[in-house]
């Protein structure tokens, strides 16, 4: 009687984690077991059957063709021909084992279902993997994670435009003394960080202090971030600031500040090239390009190219998707919020002073939330859960409300800049959003005792956001006095709207340039600040140039001479003052002479004529019937205020309201010819 062979035991792991000798908790379900779901081994996670045991001496090898596969009638029998091809499908996936193994990614989580993982690689970049989605499977027929982390430290040559080959130490060379790169780095965060969160704090200042033990071990994105900081820094320094003359040659502030400012960033992308950015990033990366996008906008840069391209790093690198889909502690899961909600904040900047230029960036997000209004130091390391907000004003309080105020921003241009005939509903709609959100102001960051002081940067906050709310409140009632008909009451509403707010924008001025304790914000000051108040000072102008002068009206002259005394001054510093300056001066003494004789014609016809906004043509309204209103009375007090309607017109047709969106929106060269000459250029 024959001998029965003994039948080779089947493995009870799957091919995977035997191969790497490790525990399978194998399902009892159908594969992929857990181990290869933490893994992202999903795809070759298979268990060996009867007739397909590899020998134990020899790892698993991809099967031979089937026309070269001897097999008996009696071992296929028994098996389904569906089952067998989707079992040797999978063997054929089950890498050689005598092949060099790539690489094993190192996931933090088991990837999201519906969205995807994130992959990392040796080098410290990550990569966002898109989950497939098969009709009969939840799971991929490949190895995406495998193949992008292999794609992530696969050289794909240097930079086109530059050297990826530079030495870490030659880029180290480039940052100023220890000592003024801590000065300027302190800087930073008590100005541009206060307003623009980005950063985690504590987490920054661990990665400094290991820069300041060993700076050759720092990565090259952390080094372009560093980088990124001092160049925005340097822009927050005044003529009272040691550190300009220590680091530059230059003679004049204005020239120190931007020798240095395109020093450091020029720095920052040289590092960004020596890390290969374009073809593997992480947050780093993202943090550095951020920041320094913010600092261009506040110089009065264009970035509009440089934002596209941090888009779609960000959504590289996984951004738009919510962070807890990927199993990230809290401090990781913030940072990735802050990144996103940076990154389209500086979109909605960008479309509303250039308009809508392609899809809305917000629709790639998956489920991001917004970043958590709490103190970092609330946000601990390896925490899964955020503690609950306690309600009064954090350090990304400012940040969350600034987000909402760009929102408003964005409807008013669409529903009411970008319509040929805004409705009076549309346009209420929005002044109550406005009114809305500065009334949610006072529950935040009033919500300590009265007998205890605002902390200074909260008080910045509360005075900027003020600021932007009423720079929303002109461009709105501005488009709805030039659609509406003169003296209606929908026309005078919006007249004493805009009155209120020009008032208000001087008085944030003022406050930011006479208050010493303020002086770290003096960038804020001389850019977007300076601007907001010209369209305050001009639009002041035209009202009172609008209504009849009484006493209430001559009270504004004083606020337009100190504005226009702070745009002189800020002239060496400033492009925006120097520009507004000569404008708002010669404007300014036209409507002064006016008011030394309201009553006398020639006056006037003065006004008009320096003002120079006459123009051939009658002023147009959205009602026909309304110039015949305003010419039907030939009193000498009537000619006198359809002059000043006349002029007011004019003036408002040069103000429109796209205009003043941003100061790179401005037509500066139109304001040449209305001012008979004087140069606004520089």
């Amino acid at each position: 009687m024959p001998v029965q062979q003994r039948q080779k035991r089947l493995p009870i792991s799957c091919e995977p984690c035997r191969n790497r000798k490790i525990r399978c908790s194998r399902p009892r379900g159908p594969p992929p077991c857990e181990t290869c779901v933490h893994r992202s081994l999903t795809s070759s996670c298979v268990y060996a059957h009867r007739g397909d045991v590899p020998s134990p001496t020899h790892p698993p090898q991809p099967p031979t063709p089937l026309s070269e596969r001897s097999t008996s009638a009696s071992s296929l029998s028994g098996e389904n021909l569906t089952a067998r091809v989707a079992r040797l499908e999978a063997l054929v996936r089950v890498p050689n084992a005598s092949e060099p193994e790539p690489p094993n990614p190192r996931p933090l989580t088991a990837p999201a279902k519906t969205k995807g993982a994130l992959s990392f690689s040796n080098s410290g970049h990550v990569r966002f993997v898109p989950w497939p989605l098969y009709p009969d499977s939840s799971q991929p027929s490949c190895h995406p994670q495998q193949a992008a982390t292999s794609s992530i430290d696969l050289s794909c040559g240097p930079y086109p435009v530059g050297d990826k080959h530079l030495d870490k130490q030659d880029l180290l060379l480039l940052l100023p003394p220890r000592t003024h790169c801590t000065l300027l780095k302190n800087v930073f965060f008590e100005s541009f960080g206060s307003l623009f969160h980005i950063l985690h704090d504590p987490t920054f200042d661990e990665q400094y202090a290991a820069f300041d033990c060993a700076p050759e071990a720092m990565p090259l994105s952390w080094l372009a971030l560093l980088f990124a900081i001092l160049g925005t820094a340097v822009t927050a320094l005044d003529h009272s600031s040691r550190l300009l003359p220590e680091l530059s040659r230059k003679q004049k502030v204005v020239d120190m500040i931007a020798e240095l400012s395109e020093r450091y960033r020029n720095a920052t992308f040289r590092c960004l090239e020596a890390d290969n950015y374009l073809w593997q990033q992480n947050l780093t990366t993202l943090q550095a390009l951020v920041i320094l996008m913010y600092g261009i906008n506040h110089s009065h840069g264009q970035t509009w190219t440089l934002l596209g391209m941090t888009y779609h790093i960000a959504l590289s690198i996984g951004c738009h998707v919510d962070p807890i889909d990927f199993g990230l502690d809290a401090v990781r899961c913030e940072e990735r919020r802050r990144c996103w909600a940076g990154v389209m904040m500086l979109y909605l900047l960008q479309n509303t002073s250039l308009g809508h230029l392609g899809p809305d960036p917000r629709h790639a997000s998956e489920g991001v939330r917004l970043p958590a209004d709490l103190n970092d130091i609330d946000i601990v390391p390896d925490q899964q859960v955020l503690p609950t907000a306690s309600g009064a004003a954090t350090q990304m309080s400012y940040l969350l409300f600034k987000f909402r105020l760009y929102d408003i921003s964005n409807d008013i241009s669409t529903f009411v800049l970008n319509a040929t005939q805004p409705t009076p509903a549309a346009i209420d709609r929005m002044d109550k959003a406005i009114r809305d959100e500065q009334a949610s102001w006072g529950s935040k960051y009033l919500a300590h005792s009265p007998s205890v002081t605002m902390p200074l940067c909260h008080e910045v906050h509360l005075n900027i956001l003020c600021g932007y709310a009423h720079q929303l409140m002109l461009l709105l009632h501005h488009q709805s006095m030039r659609t509406s008909r003169p003296n209606s009451p929908q026309y005078r509403r919006s007249a004493t709207k805009c009155m209120e707010s020009a008032k208000e924008l001087l008085r944030v001025h003022s406050m930011f340039n006479t208050r010493t304790d303020l002086l770290p914000f003096g960038w804020y000051a001389r850019g977007i600040c300076s601007f907001h108040a010209f369209h305050a000072a001009v639009s002041l102008i035209a009202m009172l140039a609008d209504h009849s002068w009484d006493a209430d009206g001559g009270s504004y002259l004083p606020l337009l001479e100190a504005c226009a005394e702070r745009f002189e001054t800020l002239s060496e510093v400033s492009s925006i003052c120097h520009k507004a300056a000569p404008i708002v001066r010669s404007l300014l003494s036209t409507i002064e002479t006016y008011a030394t004789d309201v009553h006398s014609q020639p006056t006037t016809d003065s006004l008009l004529t320096r003002m120079a906004f006459t123009r051939s043509q009658p002023p147009t309204y959205p009602n026909p019937d309304v110039q015949s209103d305003w010419i039907s009375n030939g009193s000498e007090a009537d000619y006198v205020d359809r002059a000043q309607s006349h002029s007011s017109n004019n003036i408002f047709h040069h103000l429109d309201p796209q205009l003043w969106l941003a100061s790179s929106s401005m037509a500066w060269n139109q304001w040449d010819s209305l001012l008979n000459g004087v140069s606004v250029d520089g």
